[in-house]
């Protein structure tokens, strides 16, 4: 299961066998190859979406196409009040 990456459930299933363990050399090891698994299954910190690059990159389109003004004022209709 761990080299289908199946992490929990090889979790699961060390943890049947170590209820059926006697030495104790044999359970600190299968509790060891436990813990490195529930740790591979911990899913990673999720990153904050930044479009700052992307902001960036369509204030520099507008400035070269010509249309650059300042809060967006190109893409309002005129006459409308917000």
């Amino acid at each position: 299961m761990e080299a289908k990456r199946l992490y929990r459930r090889a979790a699961s299933r060390w943890l049947e066998v170590l209820e059926q363990c006697a030495s104790e050399n044999d359970r600190e090891w299968i509790a060891s190859r436990r813990a490195r698994c529930i740790d591979l299954a911990r899913l990673p910190p999720q990153q904050a979406e930044n479009f700052g690059g992307l902001s960036r990159a369509a204030k520099e389109t507008q400035h070269r196409m010509g249309i650059a003004q300042p809060g967006g004022e190109a893409f309002r209709l005129s006459g409308k009040k917000n």
